[in-house]
């Protein structure tokens, strides 16, 4: 059966747009003080075209209690740690709503969702995720040179997991230590399971290793990195569909994907990008399978049928949509309805 998905292409009157979606959630939900998770990408350091907070600011008003949820990322960002991830957002605009990192200061507090699809037996997610039964996803359509794209699936999956299930979903578990390291010791002397050891540059012994990355965080010279060519990007976009149905267990969601400032790569990138093409529109649903692929069919129909982001990443990003039908995530089948 196909899912609906509500498109909104008046985009001269924006806001309006986005709080007629707000007020349809509000309604499914009903105004209680239970708090619902916001679900937002707050964009790196220097990026300008992640969602506009004005776009979404009708949360305030729509809902009793929203609270904008992240986990940390892997990677060396202001977004790395609890503290400097909180200053960049406020700084970015998102400071009108409470924000919940809900890993914790360097990302180490997990929650262990048991899944078995056959990829993932147990997704690490950011722990405090427990505290929400209802979510919403507003997710940034856009390239992506590992995933092909990213909408709402991996809004959910690879933004809640934890670090170390960041580190799951990218590569094969165990950093990598590069020529930079000056043996300090603070990734030994932070290490929770001592897997690692220095003499005199340090080395991690991946029998040891939990993948719980910290050591990527506490590493004053950025000399760890995560190798992540060891993974193919297949096997990444299916371990990202994972960590949606597990970030989706237990819970209520609703789903905004925006059709606007399309970029070739990620918020992630720190820094200016130029969108490659005009805004398209922004689109609901429930189901973050069929909101996905009416993303991907609206971005392609706007490019003459051709993918840019297959082009230039070489990577096929339909393929997380099969692969979270197959797991029972979604449907690829939707009504489109202009809202």
């Amino acid at each position: 059966m196909a899912s609906k998905v509500y498109l909104y292409d008046r985009l001269s009157d924006i806001k309006p747009g986005v709080d007629s979606f707000l007020e349809r959630i509000s309604k499914d939900y009903g105004r209680s003080d239970e708090p619902v998770g916001v679900k937002v990408h707050f964009g790196d350091e220097g990026n300008d075209t992640h969602i506009s907070p004005e776009w979404i600011k009708g949360l305030a008003t729509q809902f009793s209690n929203p609270i904008f949820i992240e986990c940390n990322v892997l990677y060396r960002s202001p977004r790395t740690k609890k503290d400097t991830h909180l200053k960049l957002a406020h700084e970015h605009g998102f400071g009108f709503l409470p924000i919940d990192i809900l890993d914790g200061e360097v990302g180490q507090d997990v929650l262990e969702v048991e899944i078995n699809t056959g990829r993932t037996k147990k997704a690490k997610l950011g722990k405090g995720l427990s505290k929400y039964k209802k979510c919403i996803a507003l997710s940034h359509f856009k390239g992506h040179m590992e995933a092909g794209f990213g909408g709402a699936m991996k809004n959910i999956g690879m933004g809640l997991g934890s670090r170390a299930g960041k580190l799951d979903m990218h590569s094969s578990m165990t950093p990598v230590f590069t020529e930079a390291c000056i043996g300090c010791s603070k990734c030994a002397e932070d290490c929770p399971v001592n897997a690692i050891t220095v003499a005199p540059k340090a080395k991690v012994d991946p029998k040891k290793c939990i993948g719980c990355a910290h050591c990527i965080a506490v590493c004053p010279q950025g000399a760890i990195q995560i190798p992540w060519d060891s993974d193919p990007s297949s096997r990444a976009m299916e371990k990202i569909a994972d960590y949606a149905k597990a970030s989706m267990k237990g819970r209520e969601w609703r789903f905004i994907n925006f059709l606007t400032n399309i970029t070739m790569n990620c918020d992630c990138m720190p820094g200016r990008q130029t969108p490659i093409m005009p805004d398209i529109g922004i689109l609901y649903s429930k189901d973050p399978v069929a909101i996905d692929a009416a993303s991907f069919d609206l971005f392609k129909k706007a490019n003459g049928g051709k993918d840019p982001f297959r082009e230039h990443h070489k990577v096929d990003g339909e393929h997380i949509t099969h692969y979270a039908e197959k797991i029972g995530l979604g449907t690829r089948e939707y009504e489109l309805i202009r809202a």
